[in-house]
């Protein structure tokens, strides 16, 4: 009988420097934190100085060693003090899309004690001229298409501009910079762990987008907790790592989002594993680069590896190399789970929970746990993650009751920038406060049940539109389903569901309401479906946009009344 995860991740904590344990008060909430040397991104990112020449990072016929791409964020860090008088505290945009120079840029912000504030590269002008105005930013740093879209409102501005590949003002381009401190070493700055290093913008349903202010100790606290799960998974399951060969992973999404930002990016440095950036996702490049670049980890938003699992030319090309199909950012139907376990044999799906305001800790589960229960997001991440149930009063609930999901670890951020009121709504006595329904089951399981934004209230009646969207998604000509409600005076709300199809010649939405009979409550079955023949639309980070389905939906019911 394999040995319990729990038990050897706290055996890690006992003997492990990096992952030793103390109890630390921070704003006056009491938190299991780690006694690690590494005390901020700058000793963090100084650990690819153990493995310079691994290949770090690859996009499209551009190849950096970890050596390299360091020594060119040491020179960016020299450029930002001395061109630009950059001072600890100071915040710097970075609104690109992903790039080599994204990556370098947040190294060295952040090594110099700067706050890195990456900015959603699909928002227009006003949206991004809230949030550069929202953190105070001294710089921004652009790409082409952003360049065309902040120009006009910096102008009268005291706002620096540096670019990034873009053919306008040369002399504000980002290699220009580097360039005369490219034998520089990283400038040297006291900062402390609970000094600010991020703020990243939430994606806000409604008003504009919150800014999430995290500490140095945040983002490290989630990136050494994972890195403990995973010694402790290979222990338990005797595997030994086989140094010969390079850990691989792609940087599948949007940089400017916890799950690239994190997961992705930051991760490697534990490891010295070499990422592969691809210009904008594509389900057949990242065949073929699986394939020539020998990829280990594949992760994402979960449409991504069913995209991948489901492409017609998937046999044409050698996957062996894959071992971890992660998913993070949304919920995977349960019929995805046991599919990619039937199509990768060899590779262990996983799914990861957690926030922008948790720096991405919460749950994680993989392997046969996952298999076993593929509605789960996985127990509480050890050692330092906690997680309870509560009802609307703040008072926590036994296993397998149903209420909101509240964090406490390390890892929360700090606030939400320049907004008091919002900050200390998102709290109650050091938990923060997901907005996000689920329950733990009587082993400790998370199930996250729907978004609190996102429940269907028809009649009376809540609807998960999680459990809905799981159901349809069994049905065989259903390539993936959004379900949601539309308002109606009458019931309040009804369900109404947007799918992708394989053949629109076999559909039939009588068929399929028949076929949801078997596992669904008349009252869950949507009313109406509006099928597509592509993909259903996304927002950046590679999530189904769901707002514009509704409108589309509305459209479409009122044409009928």
């Amino acid at each position: 009988m394999k040995q319990d995860l729990d038990s050897i991740i706290d055996e890690i904590c006992l003997k492990e420097d990096d992952f030793k344990l103390k109890n630390k008060t921070i704003r006056g909430v009491n938190y299991k934190c780690f006694d690690s040397k590494i005390l901020n991104l700058n000793d963090y990112f100084k650990l690819s100085l153990k493995f310079p020449n691994n290949e770090m990072l690859i996009f499209e016929d551009e190849r950096y060693t970890y050596e390299h791409s360091f020594a060119q964020s040491s020179a960016f860090a020299n450029a930002l003090i001395k061109n630009f008088g950059v001072e600890k505290g100071d915040r710097i945009a970075i609104a690109s899309r992903n790039y080599p120079e994204w990556i370098n840029s947040f190294i060295a912000i952040t090594s110099i004690g700067a706050i890195a504030v990456p900015l959603n590269s699909w928002w227009t002008s006003n949206e991004l001229k809230y949030a550069i105005d929202n953190c105070g930013a001294k710089i921004i740093i652009v790409d082409d298409k952003r360049y065309d879209r902040i120009k006009p409102f910096i102008e009268n501005n005291n706002i620096n501009l540096i670019s990034i590949r873009c053919n306008e003002d040369q002399d504000k381009n980002w290699d220009n910079f580097i360039k005369p401190f490219l034998n520089t070493s990283m400038p040297i700055v006291r900062i402390n762990p609970d000094d600010d290093a991020t703020i990243f913008y939430t994606s806000g349903s409604t008003g504009y987008p919150k800014g999430v202010c995290s500490t140095h100790r945040s983002i490290i606290s989630t990136l050494l907790q994972w890195m403990a799960i995973a010694t402790a998974r290979s222990i338990r399951d005797g595997i030994e790592p086989d140094i010969s060969i390079q850990p691989s992973c792609m940087i599948t999404v949007p940089l400017f989002h916890v799950t690239g930002s994190h997961s992705q990016f930051m991760l490697s440095f534990l490891s010295g594993r070499k990422m592969v950036m691809l210009y904008k996702w594509d389900p057949l490049k990242t065949l073929k680069v699986i394939e020539s670049e020998k990829i280990i980890s594949l992760s994402g938003v979960p449409t991504m590896t069913l995209e991948i699992m489901r492409h017609p030319d998937r046999h044409n090309f050698d996957l062996s190399s894959l071992k971890d199909l992660s998913g993070g950012g949304a919920a995977r139907p349960s019929s995805h789970v046991k599919k990619l376990k039937t199509e990768f044999p060899d590779a262990k799906p996983g799914l990861g929970y957690g926030l922008t305001e948790t720096n991405a800790a919460g749950a994680v589960i993989s392997g046969d746990e996952y298999t076993e229960r593929p509605g789960s997001t996985g127990k509480p991440s050890k050692p330092l993650t906690e997680i309870i149930i509560c009802d609307e009063n703040n008072k926590k609930l036994a296993n397998c009751e149903t209420g909101e999901i509240y964090i406490k670890t390390p890892s929360n951020f700090r606030c939400y920038w320049n907004d008091k009121k919002a900050t200390e709504e998102a709290f109650f006595n050091g938990w923060f406060k997901t907005g996000d329904i689920g329950f733990l089951d009587k082993d400790n399981y998370l199930f996250i049940v729907d978004r609190a934004k996102d429940i269907i209230i028809r009649g009376g009646e809540n609807i998960s539109s999680l459990e809905v969207e799981d159901a349809i998604n069994e049905y065989p000509d259903i390539i993936e389903a959004s379900v949601y409600g539309i308002p109606d005076e009458r019931l309040g709300e009804i369900l109404c569901c947007s799918a992708t199809i394989k053949n629109s010649e076999k559909i039939n939405e009588e068929d399929i309401k028949e076929f949801l009979k078997n596992n669904l409550a008349p009252f869950k079955i949507p009313a109406f479906f509006d099928f597509h023949k592509n993909q259903l639309p996304r927002t950046a980070s590679g999530k189904i946009y769901k707002l514009e389905l509704r409108k589309k939906m509305e459209k479409k019911i009122l044409s009928l009344t």
